[in-house]
């Protein structure tokens, strides 16, 4: 298996969906199911009935996951009113140490 080009605390900006357009730090990564959970991004209401540990019950507003096709690696965040810049990451290998890192491919710039 390859390794995951977005990680845990990574910023990335959310490029289709009800949240297009906003950014958020990645809390949690699925490499199964290809989903990233991210922070305060598709929240939903999730009901819990009353049981014998729980006796009045809750509901509880929580994050769930976002394909990471939706997803871009936040390059560079965008000033009041203008767009924030996603790229893709790709793979390289250093020269002087000859360690395998990510970089951004739109700048030419590793992580």
């Amino acid at each position: 298996m390859s390794q995951a080009k977005i990680r845990k605390n990574d910023m990335v900006l959310i490029i289709a969906g009800k949240d297009k357009g906003k950014f958020a730090a990645v809390l949690a990564t699925d490499t199964k199911n290809q989903t990233v959970t991210l922070k305060e991004v598709n929240m939903k209401t999730k009901h819990h009935k009353p049981s014998q540990e729980n006796q009045e019950g809750k509901i509880e507003r929580k994050e769930f996951p976002v394909h990471v096709s939706n997803v871009a690696y936040l390059a560079k965040k965008g000033a009041e009113g203008q767009h924030s810049v996603g790229t893709k990451i790709g793979w390289k290998v250093d020269s002087k140490t000859g360690k395998k890192q990510r970089f951004m491919k739109k700048i030419n710039k590793a992580i």
